[in-house]
Formats: structure tokens, C-alpha cells, sequence
């Protein structure tokens, strides 16, 4: 990997696995979204620069349009491919047995996916579970969905998801969307 680049992570997970991998520091913003991550001061200034974008397949525009407006030059390096599995009936029946009643979605796409795959059958009892979403643009898109309870944990990484699913259980939590 180049020595002169400038690596940006979108959450610190992401960082650390980037750093580990190019031997170099990697930036991120302090709140892990796209949005966050176009604020920061390395991506003010890109007109003219080359931008690479490593990512799995599908996913959200953003980055790439807002870079390209500012007059960066941008592609795409696919690493993953995105695979959802299929929501079995079985394995509903064993969440509504084990009282399941949160869950947590770290992506828009994986909250499309969950809605799409569950039967009709069981609708009504999906948006009745309390959904732990990463960001605010996502539970405004779980909310628009149907889901009655959304919190907005502020992050996709494990320590600040986990964080937020404890203030959740036991009762501090002031982040609810309705």
C-alpha cells in the first residue's frame, strides 16, 4: 500500500484492521457514519486528488457522490461481497419462544433485508421488537418502516453497541425514536 496515502476508516474497528494492514495510521471521525467521516479535514481539500474507496458490494452512495462533487477523482475496490441469509420460520419461532425482544441492525441494508425476509405472518411481531440501530438516518428508516421502538445507539462498534443495549435493559436509556 502506498506510503503517501492518506487512510481514513469509517468507524474504529474498520481503523484498526486498515492500520494492522497498511502499517500506517489510520484516521476516523468520532461518531462512525458516512457523514462523519466526509466532516473530517482530510476530505475538505480533495479536488483533483484520486480517491479510493475500499467496500463491499452495494452500500450506500454518499461517500462517492459528495467526493465527486468535490472535484475528487473516485473508484470503487470491492473486497467483500454481502450475503444475508434466509430468516427461517424455525428460527422465528425459537426467538419468539426465547422471548427475543431486541435486536440489533447495523445497517440499512440489513434492516431492508430482515423486513423483506420476514413473512407477513410474522410482521406485526417484528416491529414490536425494540431495534438498536447505529444511526440517526437509520431509525428514522426503521421508524418509517413500521417499528415501534428504536434506539439510536450513536455507532456500529461492539463496545458502543453493546453500551447502548445495556442502558437499553436496564432502564437508562434516553435515546428512544417514536
Amino acid at each position: 500500500m502506498p506510503n503517501h496515502a492518506i487512510y481514513l476508516g469509517v468507524g474504529q474497528k474498520t481503523a484498526h484492521e486498515l492500520s494492522k494492514l497498511v502499517q500506517q495510521n489510520v484516521h476516523y471521525p468520532s461518531v462512525s457514519d458516512s457523514e462523519h467521516l466526509l466532516a473530517m479535514p482530510e476530505l475538505v481539500g480533495v479536488a483533483g486528488k484520486r480517491v479510493v474507496i475500499l467496500r463491499g458490494n452495494g452500500g450506500r452512495e454518499l461517500i462517492f457522490d459528495e467526493l465527486t462533487k468535490r472535484g475528487a477523482h473516485v473508484h470503487y475496490l470491492q473486497l467483500y461481497q454481502r450475503q444475508y441469509r434466509a430468516v427461517e420460520s424455525a428460527a422465528i419461532e425459537q426467538w419468539q419462544q426465547a422471548q427475543i425482544d431486541t435486536m440489533v441492525v447495523t445497517s440499512a441494508e440489513q434492516l431492508d433485508h430482515l423486513v423483506a425476509a420476514m413473512p407477513e405472518s410474522r410482521q406485526a411481531w417484528l416491529k414490536q421488537q425494540w431495534l438498536l440501530v447505529p444511526s440517526e438516518r437509520i431509525a428514522k428508516q426503521a421508524i418509517a418502516q413500521g417499528f415501534n421502538n428504536v434506539t439510536n445507539s450513536q455507532g456500529a462498534s461492539n463496545s458502543t453497541l453493546f453500551a447502548a443495549l445495556q442502558r437499553l435493559k436496564t432502564g437508562l436509556n434516553n435515546d428512544e425514536q417514536k
